[in-house]
């Protein structure tokens, strides 16, 4: 709803916690873009989150804003929750873990946790704050330490004029590692634990080399300045947990592009060849080429591949993550001129999805066994205006069951696709959705870890992999190459070896499940109940191609009639460009996003 600005009042707090910032590029971005974001308020009509924005709106002159009451057992808890996404000085973290500590011991002794207690789980202050402020335990702490021992250096952080991993190192070698060293007492008592393992277990040399290779600190030892690498990933993935997914999809997109070093002649020639009608606003000429449409599946050879790739990247609002996992690639053609309609991928299936198992009821030995006749379709998009105006994501999602796609998988992999799985991008409601061919399995539940950013995860897997070869090929899946997440292995590996916290970076994830069943016994084979001679083909998949168009045609008509009454065609032709780094930093800005993910 909308409020008068006069209305608003700041809450005390606020001044109390955080340092006064520069609005520039605050106002600029609401200028640009408009309030994107309400305001957060209290009942009483006190800003609990937004003051930053009402004080641009404020110094741009505006007379009203969007607003949002919230109700909450702590205020303070809530204004600083929040703030997780604010750019913040480390004065301001120090301020806001400061009073976050005190409201928790408040909440402790009106006996909150004292269940947890009497079962003796007593809370960390330091995790539960570091959890409530978005931040990593280990910056908290190293924050809180510098604080502790050289106040001063806060100050210089603020200033950048030191980093908090340098300003850490500082403190580290000038107190903390003294005070270790100095202490005879603790180093005695280790020496003798330690004297007693080796005495009871008489491991030898090589054994404990490996425990300590892979025990952090020891598991840097052989990486210059390996501490302060460890931080800055650290600091990026803290960054990245702060993106919702409209955010985070837009920063990938973003960071892809930028990745991309295309031939400038090769782009215009893939640009050229999207399909488009002649004319999308002469109705009965349009429904004529949507009558006339004959897609054509084309296999991705090598010499293509970088063609390919401009297709799919600068046609998808998704970026793409390309696993070492079992791959093949198509691009569709309308067979009359040539011309691009759309992009399908098929790659390994998702090792273990809870709705697709119990749909098919495995147990987990034949899992194992016949994962290999499963594919996942990882890319499946229509190039616009195709998609939006004609339904063209559907059609993909169809072609991707048919026998071309089906019969080079075996090709190149000897296994016969018994069936296919696929999510949505979000939520359950997707172009999946009243499609014959496909079946709605509900919706994936599970957690997974934000990916770093390409140069991050590349440079750590690199790592892991020249430090720990026999793991890192276990993490890939090869072999066999049947892993759907081997990312999401080498992530988890990373986190173990730099002793990170995977917690704090686990994001959940709902999606809506969809499976193709080809075959009408192909649940039966993956059981083990039957033999691949004696598979028969599911009668939905016997039309194949043509079977798919005559589907497809009159609802896509149908569509493009519903939109053109409308006038809501959408004339545009998707094909991304770069994406100015100052407009992201601006869109960033007026959603009260840290910018400094940007450069």
């Amino acid at each position: 709803m909308k409020i008068g600005l006069t209305e608003l009042s700041i809450h005390p707090i606020n001044e109390e916690i955080y340092s006064h910032t520069e609005l520039d590029d605050l106002c600029l971005s609401l200028q640009t873009h408009g309030q994107l974001e309400p305001i957060v308020i209290n009942e009483n009509k006190t800003i609990i989150s937004g003051h930053r924005r009402y004080f641009s709106m404020t110094q741009l002159g505006w007379d009203e804003c969007e607003v949002r009451i919230s109700k909450s057992d702590n205020e303070i808890v809530s204004l600083i929750e929040y703030n997780r996404t604010r750019i913040k000085s480390v004065s301001d973290i120090l301020n806001e873990s400061r009073y976050l500590e005190k409201e928790l011991k408040r909440e402790i002794g009106r006996g909150r946790n004292a269940t947890a207690h009497r079962n003796g789980k007593r809370m960390s202050a330091v995790i539960e704050v570091s959890k409530k402020l978005g931040l990593s335990t280990t910056q908290l702490k190293k924050i809180k330490s510098i604080s502790n021992y050289d106040p001063s250096l806060i100050e210089k952080i603020d200033r950048e004029e030191i980093s908090v991993a340098k300003a850490y190192e500082e403190v580290r070698e000038k107190y903390i590692h003294r005070n270790k060293t100095d202490s005879h007492s603790s180093k005695d008592e280790f020496q003798k634990k330690f004297r007693k393992l080796l005495t009871e277990y008489e491991p030898d040399m090589s054994d404990i080399n490996e425990v300590l290779s892979k025990t952090y600190p020891y598991s840097l030892s052989d990486m210059e300045n390996g501490e302060e690498k460890r931080d800055e990933l650290i600091n990026h993935m803290d960054q990245l947990k702060k993106l919702d997914s409209r955010e985070m999809t837009l920063y990938q997109k973003y960071q892809e592009l930028k990745r991309m070093k295309p031939k400038p002649s090769l782009v215009k020639k893939v640009e050229s060849q999207l399909w488009q009608p002649n004319d999308i606003t002469n109705k009965t000429q349009t429904i004529r080429e949507i009558e006339s449409l004959e897609p054509v599946i084309e296999f991705v050879e090598k010499e293509n591949l970088e063609e390919f790739n401009i297709l799919r990247i600068k046609t998808s609002s998704m970026n793409w993550s390309v696993g070492p996992t079992r791959s093949v690639k198509f691009v569709v053609r309308n067979k009359p001129d040539g011309r691009y309609l759309g992009v399908i991928t098929l790659a390994s299936d998702m090792i273990s999805v809870e709705n697709r198992d119990n749909f098919i009821g495995w147990s987990e030995t034949e899992k194992h066994k016949r994962l290999i006749h499963l594919a996942c379709v990882s890319t499946c998009h229509a190039t616009q205006p195709l998609g939006y105006n004609f339904l063209g994501g559907k059609l993909m999602a169809s072609l991707a069951t048919t026998s071309p796609i089906r019969d080079k998988w075996f090709e190149r992999y000897e296994d016969r696709l018994i069936g296919l799985s696929t999510t949505s991008l979000y939520g359950q409601f997707s172009m999946y959705d009243r499609i014959p061919l496909w079946k709605s399995l509900g919706e994936t539940k599970g957690h997974m870890f934000t990916k770093p950013d390409e140069e991050y995860f590349v440079f750590w897997g690199s790592w892991l992999k020249k430090r720990f070869p026999d793991e890192y090929e276990k993490a890939t899946g090869r072999p066999p190459m049947i892993h759907s997440s081997p990312k999401q292995n080498l992530i988890r590996l990373i986190f173990r070896y730099l002793n990170i916290s995977e917690k704090n970076y686990l994001t959940e994830h709902r999606r809506g499940l969809y499976f193709s069943n080809i075959y009408e016994n192909g649940r039966e084979f993956l059981c083990g109940e039957v033999t691949e001679d004696e598979l028969v083909m599911n009668g939905k998949f016997e039309g194949d191609i043509e079977g798919i168009l005559e589907w497809w045609r009159p609802k896509a008509i149908k569509r493009y009639e519903k939109l053109y009454d409308g006038d809501r065609v959408d004339k545009d032709t998707l094909f991304y460009d770069e994406i100015d780094p100052n407009i992201m930093k601006s869109w960033f800005l007026s959603r009260g996003v840290e910018a400094s993910l940007i450069g």
